[in-house]
């Protein structure tokens, strides 16, 4: 059998269109995934805008129609939280938790807290398996701090971790109260 050198060409005509295609393809998805992110960006207006919005929200919480939509009474220590305008702004902070069995204490990241409104309540996640509560405050990274309503009026509750991006601090007591867990140190975020 004789050996003809025209096959050897055989699979680059064949295959080389082939991956021309396929890198023009991931070329192009690419650049229309920069220009859709780039069209999608909000304009600097729209961020004052939404920050405003959020301000507002922010320091004219609305305790009573939070309560009325749960069915059930929020902790006195958060009504008095969200009436210290100057304790709500605090952000972008950790708390430190001493103790445990770790050489050094365990943090917790604060990106901001929430406006009490129904309009968080209603963005915020919800746990069936812990009944009726509020996300005060976030970590920015699809994590909430949440506390519990009740019956009756309690003057605290503890501070659960709802940490839905995948890690395993999920459903944790980061403090048994709000008072304990705003009184614990804070450190500036990284």
């Amino acid at each position: 059998m004789q050996y003809h050198r025209s096959v050897d060409k055989v699979f680059i005509f064949v295959f080389g269109p082939l991956a021309c295609a396929a890198v023009l393809l991931v070329i192009a998805t690419g650049i229309r995934r920069a220009i859709t992110r780039f069209r999608c960006r909000p304009t600097p207006d729209q961020l004052k805008a939404a920050y405003d919005s959020y301000l507002r929200r922010l320091l004219h919480p609305q305790p009573d129609a939070v309560e009325r939509e749960l069915g059930k009474l929020l902790p006195e220590r958060m009504l008095q939280l969200y009436q210290d305008q100057s304790a709500v702004q605090a952000a972008g902070f950790q708390l430190e938790k001493p103790g445990g069995k770790r050489w050094r204490p365990k943090r917790w990241q604060v990106y901001c807290f929430e406006p009490l409104d129904l309009e968080s309540l209603n963005e915020l996640p919800y746990e069936e398996e812990l009944g009726p509560g509020f996300c005060f405050a976030t970590t920015g990274r699809g994590s909430w701090y949440w506390i519990a309503a009740s019956d009756q009026r309690a003057k605290d509750s503890p501070v659960i971790f709802l940490d839905y991006d995948g890690g395993a601090s999920h459903g944790k007591t980061v403090a048994d109260s709000l008072d304990e867990f705003l009184n614990l140190p804070r450190v500036p975020m990284r």
